[in-house]
């Protein structure tokens, strides 16, 4: 029997009503498949099957709907994969099935869902057709943060650390930047504590990289300066260390509160990746005449000059340079309201990517 044959012949045994262990035997190979990429690819030559295991999901059965989740994890983990379901007429029932995991307190498969979610939203076209399907089955971006807020929301321990990502990956989109900017609601304040989460890595990567996306919006600025959020003093707590013992006070009390005295034992954030995030955050906030005069009052230029010193990583000393060399010039000096007003030609602007990159190469 040929291979296509039997990867066909396990749909009618990959279905909600079938026997236990018909189903898990099964089900078991398609897992298998879907740990290679040559699996995947055999599997998505049957959609049918796809469609079965998104069905299986929803089985009573622990065994069965775990390694349901398992194997949509792997299908979406691959990009290829991943657009062909996105694309799918099952998507919009998907999303609303992966939802309802997540919203479930009750719900084993909550992580599980929130990684599937968050694979499927790594470009923006898919995340374009995602959010239209979580709009069209009424979910709305203020309870995923709400949900993602909530340590002890999932009875079975669920942490739903990928709802960050998954959040972070929709928040390229103008619409979600929207939400989360919207007055009302409130919801970039939930965040901001997040920049120092300690108990997970990806939520706090994912609340740091949703927040960098906001601070492109210019419009907000102001807003996002304003004591109302005051964005600025928690994109810097991690990457503060401790307040050197060489700082006099005159600089101290110029630092926002949560920047004062800091103790021996604070540490700056470890990932390269989200040190340099925070930074191109606040480069961002520094586009407009108001947001560079916010942070030079709130003394940046100290947290970015003790930063600069112990600093190893290039990508990261280049980003804090960026900054540094905005800060340290007046006002006279730079002569532009707003940086994004200024038009860079094309042979200028390839020439200081040049620059950048022999800068890290060396």
């Amino acid at each position: 029997m040929s291979k296509e044959c039997r990867l066909e012949e396990l749909v009618e045994f990959l279905q909600l009503e079938q026997r236990l262990d018909l189903k898990t035997v099964a089900l078991q190979h398609v897992l298998g498949l879907t740990g290679s990429k040559d699996g995947i690819q055999s599997i998505s030559e049957f959609p049918e099957i796809v469609s079965s295991v998104v069905e299986l999901f929803d089985d009573k059965h622990p065994v069965i709907h775990t390694d349901a989740a398992k194997a949509l994890i792997n299908l979406s983990s691959d990009r290829a994969q991943a657009k062909s379901l996105v694309e799918s007429n099952i998507m919009s029932k998907l999303v609303k099935k992966l939802y309802d995991k997540i919203e479930d307190e009750e719900s084993k498969l909550a992580d599980s869902a929130a990684i599937i979610l968050s694979n499927f939203t790594r470009d923006l076209v898919c995340c374009n057709v995602v959010l239209t399907h979580l709009q069209d089955n009424g979910i709305s971006i203020e309870t995923i943060v709400f949900i993602m807020c909530q340590e002890d929301y999932n009875k079975h321990g669920a942490k739903m650390s990928y709802l960050a990502p998954f959040l972070s990956n929709l928040s390229q989109l103008k619409a979600v930047r929207n939400d989360i900017l919207d007055r009302e609601q409130c919801i970039i304040q939930r965040l901001l504590p997040f920049t120092e989460y300690t108990d997970s890595s990806t939520k706090r990567g994912g609340v740091i990289g949703t927040l960098r996306n906001c601070c492109f919006e210019a419009e907000h600025h102001e807003w996002l300066l304003h004591e109302d959020v005051d964005i600025v003093p928690r994109l810097l707590l991690p990457l503060a260390g401790p307040t050197p013992q060489d700082l006099d006070d005159q600089d101290i009390e110029k630092l926002p509160m949560e920047l004062q005295y800091l103790d021996d034992d604070k540490k700056i954030e470890e990932d390269p990746d989200l040190r340099r995030m925070l930074l191109e955050s606040l480069t961002q906030l520094c586009a407009q005449m108001h947001g560079r005069q916010v942070l030079r009052e709130k003394n940046t230029y100290v947290i970015l000059r003790e930063l600069h010193k112990t600093e190893k990583d290039r990508e990261v000393l280049l980003a804090a340079e960026n900054i540094i060399d905005i800060l340290i010039k007046t006002e006279e000096e730079i002569n532009l309201d707003n940086y994004k007003d200024l038009e860079v030609p094309t042979d200028l602007h390839d020439k200081f990517k040049n620059m950048d990159q022999v800068y890290l190469e060396n």
